[in-house]
């Protein structure tokens, strides 16, 4: 997917948002991140609950796993002038794929009532397999657990939005050697001295895992909750990464892109930073990430890697959200980022917080 539009949803009467292999979205709160997030999450949703093609959708679900929107009147644009909402994506040939939607004001559903496509290869194949295929990682995910039980909705290829299933596929992968060095590697190059030993009470459908932090090995594997709370925290999108990096070989057709929502939370600042770089490696390799975050410490790690070259600078997309002062007024810039890491554009607000509290204390 290159382009979202989005019409009369929410805060947005009329904006577009591009996106490359690594998509950021910074900005305040109230801007518009969880918007455009939501419209993502809203469509998946519906799309997973009718489980048919996209052109035989008829309804957009306003409330499940994904999201809780409310109603329809909650969602609708407060300055409409009539009660249509519409989302059309673009992809890189320029095809297009619109979904007009409407609906009872007190409803929990949208009425899709028309969806029409600009044809330069199949655009509805291409819609269909970012909605099957994304995963979403909430920024209210689970922290330390000594273990998770599996239920039905456990998807080899999503570790769920909570990180719910991350055990399930610790457990499921330890048979292959290269995927838990890697893990390990990349747990280690964020934290130092980080290894994961997955294990499991198949009879009780019990998975978990333990972890050791130093590379004295007489010390033993312990419990999460007796390790460092980041290490719990952020594992979900490390496996997420590596598990669908993996399953390229198995099904190279799908688009392998994960939406991660504030991937520094409970991050030491140096860890932040190197997490920044672990998910520009990942782009580079072939995902598609979208990424909200606060932290300017992952901003500059991703900097970095452009600069060492980890990834290209003309596949990563900085879009600084603006809360406008009136209804209406939001904007999103676009941030183009040179190849020595240099960006287009500082604006008020765009991670300069530090050197704003410093003046003050001089």
């Amino acid at each position: 997917m290159k382009k979202l539009i989005i019409k009369n949803f929410k805060c947005f009467e009329d904006t577009t948002v591009e996106f490359k292999d690594l998509t950021i979205f910074a900005g305040a709160n109230g801007a518009g991140k969880s918007t455009v997030i939501q419209v993502l999450l809203l469509l998946k949703q519906s799309y997973d609950i009718h489980s048919v093609s996209l052109d035989d959708m008829k309804y957009l679900y306003l409330n499940d796993y994904y999201c809780e929107l409310g109603t329809v009147g909650e969602v609708l644009y407060a300055g409409f002038e009539d009660d249509t909402i519409s989302f059309s994506f673009e992809n890189n040939d320029g095809a297009t794929r619109e979904i007009v939607c409407n609906g009872d004001t007190k409803s929990n559903k949208l009425n899709i009532s028309s969806k029409s496509s600009n044809y330069t290869e199949d655009i509805e194949e291409t819609t269909s397999k970012f909605l099957y295929d994304f995963d979403f990682i909430s920024a209210d995910r689970f922290g330390p657990k000594n273990f998770h039980h599996a239920d039905g909705n456990f998807s080899e290829m999503k570790v769920g939005k909570f990180g719910e299933y991350t055990s399930i596929i610790l457990n499921k992968e330890i048979s292959n050697g290269k995927f838990v060095e890697e893990l390990n590697s990349a747990l280690s190059f964020i934290f130092g001295n980080i290894e994961i030993e997955p294990k499991a009470i198949d009879e009780a459908n019990i998975f978990m895992y333990k972890i050791r932090n130093t590379k004295d090995t007489s010390l033993g594997f312990k419990t999460p909750v007796n390790m460092p709370y980041g290490v719990s925290y952020v594992l979900p999108i490390i496996v997420s990464c590596l598990i669908r990096l993996h399953g390229r070989e198995k099904s190279d057709n799908l688009l392998k892109t994960i939406l991660i929502e504030n991937p520094e939370a409970h991050l030491h600042p140096s860890a932040q930073s190197r997490l920044g770089i672990f998910l520009s490696q990942m782009a580079s390799s072939g995902l598609k990430i979208i990424l909200e975050t606060h932290s300017d410490h992952i901003i500059n790690g991703i900097r970095i890697a452009i600069k060492k070259k980890t990834v290209n600078n003309n596949n990563v997309l900085f879009n600084f959200f603006e809360q406008g002062e009136k209804l209406g007024q939001n904007t999103i810039r676009e941030i183009i980022i040179d190849k020595e890491g240099n960006l287009s554009d500082w604006p008020k607000g765009f991670f300069d917080q530090y050197e704003n509290d410093l003046m003050d204390l001089m």
